[in-house]
């Protein structure tokens, strides 16, 4: 096995206790290197994230059913207000948090560019009253992964700032060193990857604005996956493609077991419906990783027979049989709440959100709604090949965080290649 000097920079600064943010543009391979991190360590590691998306995808917990705040205070909420409740609050899930938080001694908090910096800084503020440790995060090593010129924390007011993470006294104070990878390894073609290093910071050349302007495609192969900013807009052309098929359709209600809030929970963030509805020749994306099976999250492949307890999805000449898949609320907690289900949806559109983490080998993209910092960029980053890049129309203006931009200017040490 080569030698990985960023990878080995990564693991000693963990060893060393250090807090780490470890960023990256779109697939420069975060996932993988911290995956191998926490395979590596010797004591258990919490896993959470900003979102359930990303909590999903990552085998964890939000920061907030982790730690208990629940939904933690509100924008001008007074944060000490909140914590004297919730200190006093007995609810199971409260006091459950509460002692993980005791008990942790290293924190993964993925996705964080989607959390508020309200939310880290009660985080905080929460894990030193309860440890009764004034270091930052009550002395819990925090390894913070994602990129903030990717999707941004969620905001109700479009006249307000966005609330970066960054932005927190909280931050500051807990000194993150920076694994910056550079290297992509989802796309190969050089001319593709410099159009998407520009696009990533609103900074596009003639030459790559050219390029991406040559991938405009009126009328795309019907199959493509189409990414869309509005989940009315994915629901509506997933259902007039399926009736375009002349058969009988199949539905599949999902299987679900455990406490009501938390089956919710795993009903509004899984990519897989609660009720599946299929047809031989639909077109699906499988949603987990089993590739001892033949399939991977995010390929697609065609539903050849719709049986009882199995579905056959022809991908690429390879018949496949796919059995039903349980997801557990809390993989820890053999008494939280299952899904079972057909890892399979319709794989004619999904919305840009839902696609984060994906990768695809085509796509048809309409990015003409998005308003959010870094929403345009995380839907192209995700094709593979120029080739495989369908764009509905050119963009009328691209939104990137000025406040993201000056981040990445002013963080140390340099970005180091992987």
């Amino acid at each position: 096995m080569s030698f990985d000097p960023t990878a080995e920079r990564f693991h000693r600064l963990v060893k060393q206790g250090r807090n780490v943010l470890l960023t990256g543009q779109a697939g420069t391979g975060k996932s993988t290197l911290l995956r191998n991190e926490i395979d590596a360590e010797d004591e258990a590691v919490a896993i959470t994230a900003s979102t359930g998306i990303a909590a999903l995808n990552i085998g964890g917990s939000t920061i907030h059913r982790w730690s208990g705040m629940m939904l933690g205070p509100k924008r001008g909420e007074d944060p000490r207000g909140y914590l004297r409740e919730l200190m006093h609050d007995r609810r199971q899930s409260v006091r459950a948090g509460l002692d993980r938080i005791r008990n942790c001694r290293l924190l993964v908090l993925d996705e964080v560019s989607m959390l508020s910096g309200i939310t880290l800084a009660f985080f905080d503020l929460l894990c030193r009253t309860v440890r009764r440790d004034q270091a930052p995060f009550g002395g819990i090593q925090i390894i913070a992964t994602g990129d903030f010129l990717q999707l941004p924390p969620v905001r109700t007011d479009p006249r307000e700032a966005y609330d970066w993470a960054f932005l927190t006294q909280s931050w500051i104070e807990a000194n993150f060193a920076t694994i910056h990878l550079t290297k992509v390894h989802r796309q190969e073609e050089p001319d593709f990857l410099r159009a998407l290093g520009e696009f990533r910071v609103g900074k596009i050349s003639s030459a790559s604005g050219s390029l991406l302007a040559s991938r405009v495609v009126h009328f795309p192969d019907a199959d493509t996956p189409r990414l869309f900013t509005h989940n009315s807009q994915v629901d509506k052309w997933n259902a007039y493609r399926l009736a375009c098929i002349e058969t009988d359709e199949t539905i599949y209600p999902a299987r679900t077991s455990g406490p009501d809030h938390q089956v919710q929970f795993l009903r509004t963030n899984l990519l897989t419906p609660e009720q599946l509805v299929l047809k031989p020749g639909a077109r699906v994306m499988f949603t987990v990783n089993q590739p001892d099976l033949g399939f991977v999250n995010g390929q697609t492949g065609t539903v050849i027979v719709c049986g009882r307890d199995e579905v056959l999805v022809d991908c690429d000449g390879m018949p496949i049989r796919v059995a039903p898949y349980e997801w557990r609320f809390d993989s820890r907690d053999k008494h939280s709440a299952t899904f079972t289900q057909f890892p399979l949806r319709l794989a004619w559109s999904l919305t840009i959100h839902k696609a984060q983490g994906l990768t695809l080998d085509s796509a048809y993209i309409d990015v003409r709604a998005a308003r959010e910092p870094g929403q345009a960029y995380v839907a192209v980053s995700r094709v593979l090949s120029l080739a495989g890049l369908n764009l509905k129309a050119w963009f009328s203006g691209i939104f990137v965080s000025q406040a993201a931009i000056q981040f990445y200017q002013s963080i140390t040490p340099k970005p180091v290649a992987a």
